[in-house]
């Protein structure tokens, strides 16, 4: 048995703090469980009352026939410690917790540190507190103070740190329909990880939804990520705490860190999770995943009833990313036969034509058309109808009709966010056609769609392990070392195969110039004084160093200012610059990165982040994102640079840092030269862990 069955699918129920008070918490937590239709035994628990809602009452727990699976606890302030200690003493299954549990003036340990003290000694899990416990439609259980829209049981599981949010989503638009919604606030003793293991579990499950304030198991947090992608279930996530701002209120609101965004994002990004901006987004996106499933290969067809609609839906689908396809010649004669003189048979498609025409048996046929056509993945159509009125009310059976024949996903949109349809785009919804209110909303959703087919379908390779010898080399010097400059990272990225710019180190004029002569001219001289890591910002750095003379004049002046030890490297030119980053994250580990490099990873913002390890069809990936390898594809007569190469090193790079994630802390390679046979790093920084703390 799942650790949290008895609390999300109790066979009996104790509500401490019942009361008979309309409109109270305990009053409508008692009332909306009898009307849901709740199955079980429920025990009210208040001196007060002998009755209430006709349920016998309870004095105290103690009293109870037998220790129910659910203690609800509707009480505020240092009563909710005490109903607690009483739940646990007689061996509950789970609690819910509504109140936020911060008494003024408490002393240390707070009352909610002595909550989630309580509840891990005791193995319970606590559904909140500052929450509005949680529904469970497949069961009928509604453990909450917030009456929903009527719905039938749905397939998508809501879980959220905000009480509001949950009661937002769920209690409002009908046609979004859930099989579990959690409102799981300040995770006493069940956090964002436990929930989404137990909906991964549920067969009605086919889609996760998350509004995340912060991840306070991250490792739990990637078992359920890697879980739901095992299983095919999209997860959709709507992180807040991305700017420093709500990242503040975060750390207040829920009592524990937002965490490192582009973080949060490469952990998204492996799994295969879905971010999404908003409310709006996530709840259109999950509602359409759940209802469509895997989508099949092809991009969008759509039918509109308006000329300046479907311009309308071109634009917003290039400005969002999305494609539509391509008919075929015989898709575009079956759609000539039917439409009237004017109309293109093209995609999208305006159908409508004069008042008069048979516009059932046109539509019916476009529609079938394009869903034959085999570029088709997603069929949309669009045409005005509301509540009180549908200029042409065929095309409500038109669609339930192409829908029951479809073996692809077909949809209604409608343009307008504000349309007044809810009643017919339930009716729809519930004969399995998804209708999205905004044309912005839906075809974002599409999108999400199209990107989860293409990453579930893809066959990643695994990551290579690097040699056994050289990573237990490296770990042992780099937890040894006093300093690392950057020969010793420029040597240790060596022996992880990582090619890297020819250098000595010299710490006197003549040894400098023949290491100058040596390599050939031009040259670069850097200081390579211990524990100088911004070389740059302090004037360590002379570049282009043409003759001995300019070696003799650049040694000078960095000996005066910085020291006699210099290194000396030959001059790279005639690439492209790229950097590879890596910092180790306190939640989810190290994080590595690529991007522009030289000073343009600061000033344009033109990176790609991701955990590590990764292989190197992944690398090629990431580094496809970028603006920057857009001039490696041979564009103006540039000559084609070895992007599959630079994969392979920044894969290489991935492996390395994640071999040594214990002993470092930060590293910078940037730039990496890139050029039209390989790549070559010129420059490393690394910062240990021992250095860093």
């Amino acid at each position: 048995m799942h650790w949290l069955e008895r609390l999300l699918n109790p066979k009996s129920i104790a509500l401490i703090g019942a009361s008979a008070k309309p409109g109270s918490i305990g009053n409508n937590t008692l009332r909306f469980l009898l009307q849901a239709g709740y199955g079980g035994v429920i025990y009210p628990v208040n001196p007060r009352y002998q009755y209430i809602e006709g349920v016998q009452c309870f004095n105290r727990l103690a009293e109870l026939p037998a220790a129910p699976d659910l203690a609800m606890i509707a009480l505020g302030g240092l009563a909710v410690e005490q109903a607690l200690d009483e739940a646990i003493g007689l061996g509950v299954g789970g609690a819910v917790i509504y109140a936020n549990n911060y008494v003024v003036g408490e002393a240390a340990p707070s009352l909610l540190e002595r909550l989630r003290k309580k509840a891990k000694l005791a193995n319970i899990p606590v559904c909140g507190g500052n929450g509005m416990g949680y529904q469970n439609h497949d069961g009928r259980i509604l453990a909450s103070f917030d009456w929903p829209t009527v719905r039938p049981p749905g397939h998508v599981t809501l879980i959220a740190h905000s009480g509001s949010v949950m009661t937002y989503l769920a209690n409002n638009d009908p046609r979004f329909t859930y099989n579990l919604a959690v409102s799981c606030g300040q995770e006493i003793n069940a956090t964002f990880s436990d929930y989404m293991d137990y909906a991964l579990e549920q067969p009605s499950t086919r889609v996760i939804a998350l509004f995340i304030e912060a991840v306070r198991d991250p490792q739990g947090f990637l078992k359920a990520l890697e879980k739901a992608q095992q299983k095919k279930i999209p997860v959709v996530i709507a992180k807040v705490g991305r700017t420093e701002k709500s990242a503040d209120f975060a750390k207040s609101h829920s009592g524990a860190l937002a965490g490192n965004d582009q973080a949060f994002q490469a952990a998204c990004h492996r799994y295969g999770a879905i971010r999404v901006r908003d409310l709006d987004e996530l709840a259109n996106t999950a509602y359409l995943l759940a209802r469509v499933g895997v989508v099949p290969a092809g991009d969008l067809a759509s039918v509109t009833d308006s000329g300046g609609l479907r311009e309308q839906l071109i634009d917003l689908a290039d400005d969002i990313g999305v494609a539509f396809s391509s008919i075929s010649s015989v898709t575009k004669q079956r759609l000539a036969a039917t439409l009237e003189y004017g109309l293109q048979p093209d995609n999208p498609l305006d159908a409508m034509g004069s008042l008069n025409a048979d516009v059932g048996s046109v539509f019916e046929a476009s529609l079938t058309a394009l869903l034959d056509d085999p570029g088709t993945a997603v069929l949309s159509c669009e045409f005005e109808f509301r509540d009180d009125l549908c200029h042409y009310p065929v095309l409500l059976d038109v669609c339930k009709r192409v829908s029951s024949r479809a073996t692809k996903p077909f949809m209604v949109i409608n343009s307008f966010t504000r349309a007044s349809n809810s009643a017919k785009a339930v009716e729809l919804s519930h004969a399995g056609i998804p209708v999205i209110n905004g044309a912005d909303l839906a075809l974002k959703a599409i999108k999400h769609a199209f990107a989860y087919r293409d990453f579930i379908r893809r066959d990643w390779q695994q990551p290579a392990k690097p040699d056994v010898h050289t990573v237990c080399f490296w770990q042992q010097k780099l937890a040894s070392a006093r300093t690392v400059d950057e020969s010793t990272a420029l040597g240790m990225l060596s022996d992880f195969g990582i090619p890297v710019v020819r250098h000595r180190i010299t710490a006197a004029l003549q040894s400098t110039l023949e290491a100058a002569d040596h390599f050939g001219f031009p040259v670069v001289l850097k200081s390579a004084q211990p524990g100088l890591m911004h070389k740059t910002d302090v004037g360590g750095v002379r570049l282009d160093l043409r003759s001995r003379i300019e070696v003799e004049t650049a040694f000078g002046e960095l000996s005066a200012g910085l020291g006699s030890r210099v290194m000396v490297a030959p001059m790279i030119n005639d690439g492209v610059e790229v950097a590879f980053g890596m910092v180790r994250d306190p939640q989810f580990g190290p994080v590595i990165m690529v991007g522009a490099g030289g000073i343009n990873v600061e000033l344009l913002g033109d990176h790609r982040f991701a955990l590590a390890p990764v292989a190197e069809d992944q690398a090629l990936a990431l580094l496809k994102q970028l603006m920057v390898t857009r001039l490696m594809t041979g564009v103006r007569n540039r000559p084609v640079f070895d992007l599959r190469q630079l994969a392979l090193t920044f894969s290489r790079f991935s492996t390395m840092v994640s071999a040594l994630k214990d002993q470092v802390q930060q590293m910078d390679i940037n730039p990496v030269i890139v050029h039209p046979k390989g790549c070559i790093v010129v420059d490393a920084l690394i910062v240990p862990s021992h250095f860093a703390n």
